[in-house]
């Protein structure tokens, strides 16, 4: 008898907060390892009422942000009616937008009613992979390296270029958030031109200039001192890279090629640190040609870009597998990676 292979929706929320990834993907396991195939992968931008809406989380009262979880849902229920009609799928996997997240508190919380999408999509649905794992007094971040070991064994180094970046070192079971990465480019990018929503090809940073002072207050950013390194969240990139990058008086084309060099710094420090032998790019800042470049010319080991539908779609996929995990009853986070005491069953399940 043939063994089971499950149908899930991967859908991924990034900080970059300008769209979503959605992933089908078919999961077997014929042996110890999980085998997938993507059938269908896209990227879909928000609307611009609800990009801006998004933008202003941290600004928003208790009502506002509930109205906007409801109307958030409802525009993914209806992208997946519209996007996935005639498909067969059985499990949503959501990883929707963080609004807050603060561990050492035990706060995390984020866009998104699993249940409502259960009544409107008919579909069971998994989604707060975070909170288990704050409860455990993990960091509730980064949780895709759990995937990462499962799927991807044979890429040692994943370096993820999104809103945050972040890594994951198979050798030494190593992931963490390094630095602040596309918010902070797109936000430079808006402030040049606001007809654009990021840089293309880093096309705008490649013709500023270096400011030194502003390359140091990256640098010597407050999260940086914290050791062990804490999760970066969207306040920390706010405060510590937003706010002085915006407000800093120079033309915003230099402020993007100096954020571009200062990010390139940040991750050869991480690489150095790590002794990593080979890296792959993934992530929206690895269609970045001049920050890809710029990350390659300060690396102290080779960095290549991993195969395209692990650039664009690798945590959608991800998150698909976590939720197929918890949806079977599996652990789905591995002690270790986020600092928590225990391996998990992560994830909120509506049936």
């Amino acid at each position: 008898m043939a063994k089971p292979s499950f149908r899930v929706v991967g859908l991924m929320a990034g900080s970059s907060q300008d769209g979503v990834d959605m992933a089908l993907v078919r999961f077997w396991r014929p042996g110890e390892r999980w085998q997938y195939e993507v059938l269908t992968a896209e990227t879909v931008p928000y609307p611009h009422e609800l990009e801006a809406a998004l933008h202003r989380l941290l600004e928003l009262s208790g009502e506002a942000l509930l109205r906007l979880s409801v109307a958030y849902t409802d525009w993914t229920a209806a992208v997946l009616r519209k996007r996935l009609r005639g498909q067969v799928y059985d499990l949503i996997s959501w990883h929707g937008p963080t609004a807050f997240h603060q561990p050492a508190q035990g706060l995390t919380w984020g866009l998104g009613d699993s249940e409502r999408l259960r009544v409107l999509v008919g579909k069971p649905v998994i989604m707060h992979f975070r909170a288990r794992d704050i409860a455990y007094r993990g960091q509730g971040a980064p949780l895709i390296p759990h995937a990462d070991a499962h799927l991807w064994p044979e890429y040692e180094t994943l370096l993820n270029l999104g809103g945050i970046a972040n890594i994951t070192h198979l050798p030494t079971r190593a992931a963490f958030d390094i630095s602040a990465c596309n918010q902070l480019l797109n936000a430079l990018a808006r402030q040049f031109d606001p007809s654009h929503r990021y840089d293309p090809d880093g096309t705008f940073a490649k013709q500023g200039r270096l400011i030194p002072s502003l390359l140091e207050t990256f640098l010597t950013a407050p999260i940086f001192q914290i050791s062990p390194s804490p999760a970066i969240t969207n306040e920390i990139v706010r405060t510590q890279f937003l706010t002085p990058f915006l407000t800093h008086p120079a033309p915003a084309q230099d402020k993007l090629h100096t954020a571009v060099q200062a990010i390139a710094m940040k991750l050869s420090e991480t690489l150095r640190r790590l002794q990593c032998e080979k890296v792959y790019l993934t992530g929206g800042g690895a269609r970045n040609t001049y920050l890809v470049k710029t990350i390659q010319a300060h690396s102290p080991c080779p960095c290549f870009l991993a195969p395209d539908v692990l650039i664009d779609f690798r945590e959608a996929i991800g998150f698909a597998f976590l939720g197929l995990l918890g949806y079977l009853g599996e652990d789905n986070l591995l002690s270790g990676w986020t600092l928590a005491r225990r391996s998990q069953r992560a994830g909120l399940l509506s049936l």
